[in-house]
């Protein structure tokens, strides 16, 4: 990738030999030279106390801290101690770190293929610049520091891991586009998935992939990873039906499918109710010699589950373990809501009963089904009973239906005590009490015929306007 000089629009001038520029590395500085022979010449133990007797000028200059770095590149661990040391005893605490210096840092590991700390680099300046000013940072000085092209594709990575910005991140990415490069094919893959629509995910698609960069004719491959990006993107905005312009893309490479590409595929025609469908695509996956993983399974278990056919999922799930296919709490969770659909909450209870004995939980809204489907059933000290034992998971957070419906069903029953705690404890998780709830007390207390209850509860139910 060529880069020189990008930051100063010329290739006439090295920006890192000019100590006007604000990417100046003074190598030559009398700090830089005294503290690389500390930490060279001596052995591990001393060099550091060695470094803490080299007298530093003031004020500090970044030029003279970037030019250590430039002097250690070849020993990158120890580039990453003086890194962490410059920052924690000679730099300004108040302020980010240079942007030179941590440019320089990220090279040197990028240049050792310490992947992982030139990404923390990245990410903790992109919280203090914007990526146009690191960009134009690390071109400025890729050449001066040997670095691996992939730094720009670390610098893409550390907005869509750290900071979640996906523009700050698209930016970076026309960038390099400009730069006549382009991002690996791992990277245009994350970017396509956290780009915020379809439409935008496959501009970027056409930027990378399909459009000549001004610098060079060069055209990067596509892999399969880039087109589930894309599928994974319609998917997410429902608009399944344009899967065509992305098969057709497929096609235009040769890209064979992989069974992600079966399972995102499988997912559009299950959520739109057409299982029928999906079942193709899997017979097809099938014959292609395509082995299906848990998601695939799990894609059509809930597939089945949805449209009422919760028998054909239990046959998938007995499939899937023949295989020798783990099964996921996702798994089990499709087979109790699939059974509660076909109000089967004996059959729930046992998929639930073996979920258990695996050491898996239900989600709050998969328990919320259940205890409908319980109460449903006149059983709702099960109902409570489930709620309980969940709630013993750390992670557990019950909804306020879950409580709304136990609430009822022993309103229903007469067991108004009890309902009356639950509704105490609802309250204290911050959950008020709706109009069904008031109408399932009022109820009660009618089959009981204590009006003097009934008509405080009308008069606090008009009062809140509930």
């Amino acid at each position: 990738m060529d880069v020189g000089g990008g930051a100063t629009g010329t290739r006439c001038r090295d920006p890192t030999a000019d100590p006007s520029s604000q990417f100046f590395v003074d190598a030559g500085h009398p700090y830089a030279v005294a503290a690389a022979t500390a930490l060279t010449s001596h052995r591990t133990k001393s060099k550091w106390s060695h470094l803490s007797s080299v007298p530093v000028p003031s004020p500090f200059l970044a030029s003279a801290a970037a030019g250590v770095l430039l002097l250690l590149r070849h020993r990158p661990h120890t580039v990453l101690r003086f890194h962490a040391f410059a920052i924690r005893r000679l730099l300004p605490s108040r302020s980010p770190p240079p942007l030179v210096f941590s440019a320089a840092a990220a090279h040197v590991a990028a240049a050792s293929r310490l992947r992982g700390p030139a990404l923390s680099i990245l990410a903790s300046a992109s919280r203090h610049c914007s990526p146009a000013q690191i960009f134009n940072a690390l071109a400025a000085t890729y050449r001066c520091f040997a670095s691996a092209p992939f730094i720009f594709d670390l610098l893409l990575l550390a907005y869509l891991r750290s900071r979640r910005d996906v523009l700050a991140a698209a930016s970076v990415a026309r960038r390099i586009l400009a730069a006549g490069a382009r991002p690996l094919p791992s990277t245009a893959a994350a970017l396509l998935r956290s780009l915020p629509s379809a439409t935008a995910a496959l501009d970027m698609y056409h930027q990378i992939y399909t459009h000549p960069s001004p610098r060079s004719n060069h055209l990067l491959l596509p892999t399969v990873h880039t087109f589930n990006s894309l599928l994974l993107a319609f998917h997410r905005e429902g608009k399944c039906d344009e899967f065509k312009i992305v098969l057709q893309e497929m096609d235009k490479y040769s890209c064979k499918h992989n069974v992600c590409t079966y399972s995102i595929r499988m997912s559009g025609y299950c959520n739109g109710g057409h299982v029928d469908k999906a079942r193709t695509l899997w017979d097809e996956m099938i014959q292609e010699g395509i082995q299906p993983d848990i998601t695939a399974y799990n894609t059509m278990i809930s597939g089945y589950c949805h449209s009422g056919e919760v028998g054909v999922a239990e046959e998938m799930f007995k499939n899937m373990l023949m295989g020798g296919i783990d099964s996921s709490a996702t798994t089990f969770e499709w087979l109790v809501r699939g059974h509660c659909m076909a109000r089967d909450v004996e059959a729930a209870m046992l998929v639930r009963a073996d979920m258990k004995r695996k050491g898996f939980g239900l989600a709050p809204e998969v328990v919320e089904e259940l205890l409908d489907g319980l109460c449903q059933n006149g059983r709702v000290e099960d109902g409570l009973s489930v709620l309980r034992e969940e709630m013993k998971r750390e992670e557990f957070v019950p909804t306020r239906r879950s409580y709304e419906v136990l609430i009822m069903g022993f309103c229903d029953g007469g067991k108004v005590e009890v309902a009356i705690r639950l509704q105490a404890e609802m309250a204290g998780k911050g959950f008020t009490a709706g109009s069904e709830v008031y109408y399932a007390f009022i109820s009660a207390y009618e089959k009981s015929e204590n009006y003097e209850m009934v008509e405080k509860l009308r008069k606090e139910m008009s009062a809140m306007g509930t």
